[in-house]
Order: structure tokens, then C-alpha cells, then sequence
């Protein structure tokens, strides 16, 4: 601050004190210059608080703010001035809006009476001046401006007390037990996490006051403060976590300082990194604010610290004493202190098997609910819907992703992929297929299952390998830096491409059998715990059983659905589908077209080549048909030759360019190859449709076996419609007997 600020201040209120300006004409030469020179004052002022580094000083603004007052209450009459309210107002101000409202009010109310009453003593007031009046008036402001100065002190403290409690709150839920692994956390959710570090901090809070207590009766001191070592934001640490003090002045349980101290004035943290005790006995005068437990200084003329090591010489952390006399802590005192280390690593131990304990128990308690989830279910997409729910509650990620290896075709298949790093990719894609729904006012139609070769995912390949050699292990990557992106999770000609920071992925096979991959990923890196992997690692072997218990479910399910030979659809399933396309028809009236075929002389393949040839000719029909039907279809094996496609929400024009597609494929594809030999077949095809052919939808299967049986009948290899049967009715009425 500017040096003549002070004394200029000083000169101004000396210069108020004296009733100068009592009557005067506010536009006088005398005036107008002590204004000038209070306005430079002012200026100076604000400018050097402005531009200091120091903390704002109020008590110069208080001083200032006075004399302002004072010099409006003498221009206007002095003590028949309008202005004299303007006091209470500037007091109350002071005392509502301070950091110390006593203090601060103590010197606004003492100056305020001051300067009125040195005016008061003025030739020109004395004679006509009421003191009784001016008493009860210094009363009434002192009053009012000392209640509102203790009510705020009140409050100021109650806030200071509440935000401390917070403070010391969150210390304690983001505490790490300082004997635990660094990356051991306490639970799998945050909120787990939290409370349990929560109520052990307290207990250890509770159980080291206690001890420190007992070492005050046998030692007496001025402060006692604890610090252990911890583990944040990847370095150690030393957190205070118990002080007990005569100062008014401690610092707030939880507060942390780098173990490496890196300067040397602060001790406990040399203590600790050079594990040997400190003393300061001699010292005239020790700075306690680098002490690292106290918020002001403090004559602090004794210290002794040292450190408490475990049997293998780690430190735990450090004990902190100090005293306000010099030559405090003899030899044989230090002896006397040191010699509680046990009981300090005792207590530790002790929270930190109870904290392990619960750790276990919390941990046992999640696999029992995920287990009951995995159970409660033979669908695959169900079971893998909810365990991606739950675990975005246990195990916070953003990519949730399982992959089936299917050994045959060796592809991978998607069956499960969820999470905030897929949405911007996908969403797209999605409200394109909503809105072609509403405006065809139909149902989304399923999505097929996204499959690519398991080459183009370079971690499932890898695993895959592995297990090929004996061996099963899950990856874990903490940090992928810049490349995340480059990571091909879902092939390479996938668009979702997130840039992931962590990946983690567990192999899934059962007895002999490889069953996929599992992938949790988060765009936050080494965002997974210890803990948390480990929990993941036992829960991926009830997620494998899970998993092979429903491929062999829905493959036995399959199996009483589809047709063994071509995996279509069966007979019986066939109609249970058309029941329900009948039944929806009923409900929406919406269109709806069934093909029905036969392939061509089938019985001279069988009789010419023998049926194993037959079969390959069945089944190449099959493949033509899975290729060429839209997602909505279904196709089935009607019996022995024949084929059926139910077409949802296909009129007649649509439904027999469909079968002329299918026809034109079959007539250029090789059914099979025998010797030299190509072996091609042709395909007769019968189309009816709702509601163009019949308002009865029952009638669509005799309609499309009756038109089928007109493709025959009209030279095969054709597709045929009613009206085509109504034509070849009327043709053969036309031909002479």
C-alpha cells in the first residue's frame, strides 16, 4: 500500500474531528480543495488495493467511508442535518457484511462517535447542542450496530463450523486406507466407495483422538497432529487425519501436502521421506504455518516429529508435536513418544482388516445379485441387457460390448453393444428406421445380426488364438493415449469407431467350446479398479456358463423350429407364424403375401443322382432364399421340395417381383456339381396376397398352392398369381374338346 495513504487518512480524520466545513458554503475555496485532495486520497487508495498482491485491508475503506459521512453530515447542518440515519445504515452495512463484524464494528461505531463528538464541541454547535439527545443517539447506534455485529459473528461462526464439517467430509469419502494397495479401492460404485471410506475414516478418526488424548496426559503439549500416508491423484501424500490442539487455529482434518517436500521448510514431510525423528528445540522461533496444521501463525518454540514404520520400514506416517515453551522435548520425552508407534500401526491394521472385510462382504453381496441375474433367464439378449445395466451401476463405462464367435462361418456376431461412446454413432441410423416406420405405419423392422470376420478384430483374434494354445487370460489397457480410435472393435468397416482411453476384455469359453468376448470400455483413462476387475474377472465365469447355457437352449429350441437340413423355418412353426400374421390382419387390416414353390422335377434329381444330390439341391434353394428375403420375412421349409416366404406388409406387385427374383437366381445358380457336371434347377412359384386376392386371410395358403399348381401346370420354372388361374381357366374353356 502507498505509503502516504495512512497518514493522509489520519490528517483527513483529524481535519473531520475539527467541525471545519459546520456551516460553510459548499462551493467555498476551503472546501472544494479538502474534497479535491480526499478525492486523490481516494484514488490512491483504490489503485494500490487494485494493483497489490496483498489481501484487501479493509480498515482503510472503513476509515475512508467515515470521514465521507462525516464531511455530508457538516455540510448540511451539522446536527440538524437529514444524514444522521445514513450512520446506522453504514454500520449495519459493516457489521452484516464483514468477515470479523465485531472488530470492524468495534472501529466503524468508535470513530463514527469520535468525529461527531469533537464536532459537537464546536464554537458554532456547543451552545444549542442537546446531549441528552446525542447520548440516546451514540446508544441507539452503537446498539443496533453491536446486536447485528453479534448476530453475524454468530452466524460467520455456525458457517464456518458447517463448511469445515463438509470440508472434512469429502477428505474422508475420497480417503484411502494408507496400509491398502494404491489401487485398491473400497467398493465398486462411487457411492460404495464413499460411504465406506467414510465410516472408516471416522472410526479411525474417533480411535487416533482417543490415543493422541492419552499421550496428552503423559506428555503434555501445545499441539499433537497426525498425518498419514496416502495415495492421490497418483503421489503420495501425507493427509492430516488427527489433531488435537490448545490453538484456535488447527488446520482441517483432511488436508493434504506432497510427501516429497521439495523445499525444506517443511519438516514432517523431510521426517517422512528421510524416516528419522526431527527436533527444534533451540529454535527462537519455529514458522508454524510451514508446519502444514495450523491456519495462522502460532510462537511455536519446541517440535519433534517422527515417523511410524511398519516391520518392513515403510512409512505409515508422521507424528507431530509441538510446544509454546523452548527446550520442551528432552531426549528421554522423545523416547516416551516414540515408543507409542505399535499402538498407532495396531489401529491401522485394525481399521484396515475391517475395512478388507467389508470390502469382501460387499464385493460376495454384488456377485450374488449379478448371479441372480444371470439365472433369471434362457434369453441370451435379455440376459445380456441386464447385465449391462447393472454393471453400468457397479462398473461406470461408456462402451459395453459382447461378441459371439461363431466356429463355423468364423465370424464374429454382435449380440449385445451399448453405451454413451456408441450413441452418436448409431443414433442416425435408428431415427432413420423410426421414421420410414411411421410414415409406412408399420413396425421397425428386427435388425439383423451385424457379424464380420473375427481377422478385423485384432484383441478377439488374439484370444481366440490363445485358447487354441491352452491358454486364457483377459486383457486390460489403463491408457491408450492418442490411439484409441484406431482400436476396431466391430470390424473394419464399421462406423463406430469411439476413442476409448480403456479397454478392458475377458475371453468366454466353456469346456471345449469358444464362446466370444467380452469388452467394457470408458473414455476416461485406467478408469477401472483393481477391485473392480477382479470382480469382473470371477463374474466373466458364471457370465461364460450363463452363456453357454442359452446357446444350448436356443439351439435345442432352434432345433424344434427350424428344418435340420437348410435351418429354415419347419413346417409346424411356419403356420404358427401365419396364425399370428392372421391374427394381426384381423386387428390392423394391413397387406400381407405368401410364395409358395417347388422345385422343378425334383423326383428325376433324386432318381438320377440319388438323395444326397437332392439335398444339395434343397439346400441351395435355402441359401438363395436367406439371401434374397428382406429381414421382415419368413421363410420356410414347407415339405419335402417345397418352400413358403411370408411377406409382412407386401402387396401383390411386391410380392411377385419377389418371386421373380428369386426364380431369375435359382435358374443362374449351380445347385451342386457332379464330376464335370454342373447340376441347375428351376424353380415353379405360386403367389396370393391380402387383400387383393381374398378378404379372408385364411384362404392365402390354398390360394398359393392353387397358383403354385398353375405354374406346374403352364410349363414350370414361372411364377404364377390368381388372376393367372382365372386366365388359364378361361383359356382351357376356349379350346375345342
Amino acid at each position: 500500500m502507498n505509503r502516504a495513504i495512512l497518514p493522509g487518512l489520519a490528517l483527513y480524520a483529524v481535519s473531520s474531528s475539527l467541525g471545519l466545513f459546520l456551516g460553510q458554503d459548499p462551493s467555498g475555496p476551503l472546501i472544494m480543495a479538502w474534497l479535491t485532495g480526499l478525492v486523490l486520497l481516494a484514488f490512491l487508495l483504490f489503485y494500490s488495493t487494485y494493483t497489490s498482491p496483498e489481501p484487501l485491508k479493509p480498515y482503510p475503506f472503513i476509515v475512508l467511508g467515515v470521514i465521507v459521512l462525516n464531511f455530508l453530515v457538516q455540510v448540511t447542518g451539522g446536527i440538524h442535518s437529514l444524514l444522521w440515519p445514513a450512520y446506522f445504515l453504514f454500520t449495519v452495512s459493516i457489521a452484516g457484511f464483514s468477515v470479523r463484524p465485531l472488530a470492524r464494528t468495534y472501529v466503524t461505531v468508535g470513530l463514527i462517535l469520535a468525529l461527531e463528538t469533537a464536532n459537537r464541541l464546536a464554537p458554532k454547535q456547543v451552545q444549542e447542542f442537546q446531549w441528552e439527545a446525542y447520548a440516546g443517539y451514540a446508544l441507539s447506534l452503537a446498539g443496533v450496530s453491536l446486536v447485528t455485529a453479534y448476530i453475524m459473528h454468530h452466524v460467520r461462526g455456525r458457517e464456518k463450523q458447517v463448511r469445515d464439517a463438509h470440508e472434512q467430509l469429502l477428505a474422508h469419502a475420497h480417503a484411502v486406507d494408507p496400509l491398502a494397495d494404491k489401487t485398491r479401492l473400497p467398493g465398486l460404485t462411487r457411492e460404495e466407495r464413499q460411504a465406506t471410506n467414510v465410516d472408516a475414516a471416522l472410526k479411525r478418526e474417533v480411535t487416533f483422538n482417543g490415543l493422541l488424548e492419552f499421550i496428552y496426559e503423559l506428555v503434555p503439549a501445545h499441539t499433537y497432529a497426525l498425518f498419514l500416508k496416502e495415495h492421490k491423484d497418483g503421489k503420495d501424500v501425507l493427509t492430516l487425519r488427527a489433531v488435537l490442539s490448545d490453538s484456535r487455529s488447527p488446520a482441517t482434518i483432511g488436508s493434504a501436502q506432497d510427501l516429497d517436500p521439495g523445499q525444506d521448510q517443511w519438516i514432517i514431510g523431510k521426517c517422512a521421506k528421510d524416516r528419522e525423528p526431527k527436533r527444534l528445540n533451540d529454535d527462537l522461533r519455529i514458522p508454524s504455518l510451514a508446519l502444514g496444521y495450523y491456519h495462522r501463525e502460532v510462537p511455536v518454540r519446541s517440535f519433534f516429529a517422527f515417523p511410524i514404520l511398519d516391520d518392513g520400514g515403510n512409512v505409515l506416517g508422521v507424528l507431530a508435536v509441538d510446544s509454546l515453551e523452548q527446550g520442551a522435548f528432552s531426549e528421554e520425552t522423545c523416547q516416551i513418544l516414540k515408543r507409542f508407534t505399535p499402538f498407532f500401526i495396531q489401529i491401522i491394521e485394525r481399521i484396515r482388516i475391517a475395512q478388507e472385510l467389508n470390502i469382501r462382504a460387499s464385493h460376495f453381496e454384488s456377485l450374488h445379485q449379478m448371479s441372480a441375474i444371470l439365472n433369471s433367464s434362457l434369453e441370451l439378449n435379455a440376459i445380456l441387457n441386464r447385465l449391462a445395466e447393472q454393471l453400468a451401476v457397479m462398473v461406470p463405462h461408456d462402451l459395453c460390448l459382447f461378441l459371439r464367435y461363431d466356429e463355423p462361418s468364423g465370424q464374429a456376431v454382435v449380440l449385445h453393444k451399448s453405451g454413451p461412446a456408441l450413441q452418436n454413432d448409431s443414433r442416425s441410423g435408428e431415427i432413420v428406421e423410426r421414421l420410414r416406420s411411421v410414415l409406412h405405419m408399420r413396425k421397425p423392422s428386427p435388425e439383423r445380426e451385424q457379424t464380420f470376420p473375427v481377422e478385423q478384430n485384432a484383441i478377439l483374434a488374439q484370444m481366440l488364438m490363445h485358447w487354441k494354445n491352452g491358454r486364457m487370460q483377459p486383457y486390460h489397457f489403463p491408457d491408450f493415449g492418442d490411439r484409441g480410435g484406431e482400436i476396431r472393435l466391430l470390424g473394419e468397416n464399421s462406423k463406430e469407431r469411439p476413442e476409448l482411453k480403456t479397454l478392458s476384455c475377458w475371453p468366454l469359453a466353456a469346456g471345449d467350446r469358444f464362446l466370444g468376448c467380452f469388452f467394457l470400455g470408458s473414455l476416461q483413462v485406467n478408469a477401472f479398479s483393481e477391485l473392480q476387475r477382479n470382480f469382473l474377472d470371477t463374474l466373466m465365469n458364471q457370465v461364460a456358463m450363463v452363456v453357454d447355457n442359452s446357446i444350448m437352449h436356443q439351439n435345442i429350441r432352434d432345433m424344434a423350429r427350424t428344418d435340420g437340413l437348410t435351418g429354415l423355418l419347419n413346417h409346424r412353426t411356419f403356420m404358427e407364424k401365419l396364425s399370428e400374421e392372421y391374427k394381426r390382419i384381423d386387428r390392423e387390416s394391413r397387406p400381407f403375401s405368401i410364395l409358395l414353390m417347388d422345385i422343378d422335377k425334383f423326383k428325376n434329381v433324386n432318381d438320377t443322382y440319388g438323395h444326397p444330390v437332392g439335398d444339395l439341391a434343397i439346400k441351395s434353394v435355402a441359401k438363395v432364399l436367406k439371401e434374397t428375403a428382406r429381414a421382415t420375412d419368413f421363410v420356410a421349409r414347407y415339405g419335402g421340395e417345397e418352400f413358403a416366404v411370408g411377406m409382412v406388409d407386401t402387396r401383390s406387385e411386391g410380392a411377385q417381383q419377389m418371386a421373380e427374383r428369386v426364380r431369375a437366381i435359382m435358374e443362374k445358380t449351380v445347385a451342386a456339381r457332379i464330376g464335370s457336371r454342373d447340376l441347375m434347377i428351376t424353380l415353379s412359384i405360386g403367389v396370393s396376397s391380402f387383400p387383393e386376392d381374398t378378404r379372408n386371410a385364411a384362404d392365402l395358403v390354398t390360394l398359393a398352392d392353387n397358383a403354385l399348381y398353375q405354374a406346374k401346370r403352364s410349363g414350370r420354372n414361372r411364377v404364377c398369381l390368381l388372376k393367372d388361374i382365372k386366365a388359364g381357366d378361361e383359356e382351357a374353356a376356349l379350346k375345342p374338346a
